[in-house]
């Protein structure tokens, strides 16, 4: 007889294990480091409601002025009261005035905390460009200013071409003219560059497109010369002389 224990059919040993241990170490973080992202967010925020607070609410212009009034000038660019002191584009601002008629230089900036400071330089008018516009010492042809008076000035009349030409001529003509105590009244300049003036004395004064230094030369001659007040028209534009047309004795009565 065997003493060997049998084991019994259909049935398996069943071997317990022993459970698995995790060892895991989590890094230490001091707590303050937490706090850092919400710092964070609080300090953009509170810089962004900085950034848009400080509203602009008053402008001051200041320049010698004579075409414009500050005020009006201060209306042109009222949009930005209400505007950050720190977001408020400058470019527009400056671009808001510097293209107005006669506004010659502009200066802007900002002062604290609530103030935009512009300065102005204006342009001079030289004359009455074709009855509805200015032409100005520095050449620009610019709209009228509302309310500017235009009595005393010279109208020139030309096309758009030849505003520099007209300029130089009126400058030239009307240096010889300041010691005679005479100003021109009118100058136009046509198509083909003829020059033609209205003289203070009356005198209608035809100067061509040709040797333009010359005829201003014998107009001088002519007016030391001549007596004023019979002349109505002179044509300079002969070799070496000149066409005069006298006034009728009702004209000069």
């Amino acid at each position: 007889m065997s003493n060997k224990r049998e084991t019994p059919r259909g049935a398996t040993l069943r071997v317990e294990k022993e459970p698995r241990q995790w060892n895991i170490t989590l890094p230490s973080i001091a707590w303050q480091w937490l706090l850092i992202p919400v710092v964070a967010v609080a300090v953009f925020w509170s810089g962004r409601e900085a950034y848009q607070s400080w509203p602009i609410e008053q402008i001051e212009v200041s320049g010698r002025l004579s075409a414009w009034q500050a005020d009006d000038l201060a209306e042109n660019i009222s949009w930005v009261k209400g505007e950050s002191f720190f977001s408020l584009d400058m470019k527009k601002v400056y671009s808001s005035l510097a293209g107005l008629p006669l506004v010659h230089q502009v200066t802007v900036r900002k002062r604290w905390p609530d103030t935009v400071e512009v300065k102005i330089t204006e342009d001079v008018p030289m004359a009455l460009w074709n009855d509805n516009q200015l032409l100005s010492v520095s050449g620009r042809i610019s709209e009228i200013p509302t309310g500017l008076n235009t009595d005393g000035l010279t109208r020139i009349e030309g096309q758009q071409i030849n505003a520099d030409s007209a300029m130089r001529y009126f400058r030239r003509i009307q240096q010889n003219l300041t010691e005679r105590e005479l100003k021109i009244e009118r100058l136009s300049v046509d198509a083909v560059g003829a020059v033609e003036v209205r003289l203070s004395n009356g005198w209608l004064v035809k100067f061509g497109r040709q040797y333009f230094e010359e005829r201003l030369h014998r107009l001088e001659r002519l007016l030391a010369k001549l007596p004023q007040e019979k002349v109505r028209s002179l044509d300079l534009r002969y070799g070496k002389g000149a066409a005069i047309a006298w006034r009728s004795e009702q004209e000069m009565g």
